[in-house]
């Protein structure tokens, strides 16, 4: 159990801070009037943005809603993997993303009052996906990793109970001869009708 709890602090705490320091190095590199940064041509670029809403820009009206979301998520997420008693490997690394992910982006809520997004990806020419950052990259991997355990690997032990009771024949039975036993003696049939006294 402390390798899972060491795991999970370890996990959370990089998750944030790796999160932090490239958001920070994005913004400082990148003025809000430049133009985006071209990584590989088409297809991946790096930019600034704030962005009031949650993952992939959801929801911008709702910055205060989703940072009181936020500060109750961390409390929540470390009671989830305390209350568990034997705990996967699997359990351990989705919780500690989703931590690390979550403290994240509280930080730029509490702090701007808006995720720092500055990841830009292009799913087609033209058409790029919304900005997003590493937490919510290790919200997303834990979340699914997290469905996945549930859905597929999740096995429920079955209840023990005793064993079923074997099925045991009524009325008199015979004991089974011996195999080394001599041979039953021959016998007589019984007659069924009075010898003829003539």
């Amino acid at each position: 159990m402390l390798k899972h709890r060491i795991t999970f602090a370890a996990l959370a705490l990089a998750g944030a801070a790796v999160d932090l320091i490239s958001k920070a190095v994005a913004f400082r590199h990148i003025a809000p009037s430049d133009r985006d940064v071209v990584v590989i041509d088409g297809f991946f670029e790096i930019g600034r943005t704030y962005n009031p809403g949650i993952v992939f820009g959801l929801a911008p009206g709702s910055s205060r809603v989703f940072l009181w979301i936020s500060i109750l998520a961390v409390p929540a997420i470390i009671a989830i993997f305390a209350s568990l008693k034997r705990p996967k490997w699997v359990m351990t690394v989705s919780l500690g993303l989703i931590l690390g992910g979550t403290i994240g982006n509280m930080y730029d809520r509490i702090v701007d009052g808006a995720v720092r997004d500055f990841i830009k990806f292009y799913y087609a020419p033209g058409k790029p996906w919304p900005m997003f950052n590493l937490a919510d990259s290790c919200i997303c991997v834990g979340v699914a990793l997290l469905s996945l355990e549930m859905l597929f690997f999740d096995e429920k032990k079955p209840k023990k109970g005793p064993d079923p009771v074997l099925a045991v024949p009524s009325g008199p039975t015979e004991p089974m001869p011996r195999a080394d036993s001599p041979p039953a003696a021959a016998t007589e049939p019984i007659p069924t009708t009075p010898p003829d006294p003539s």
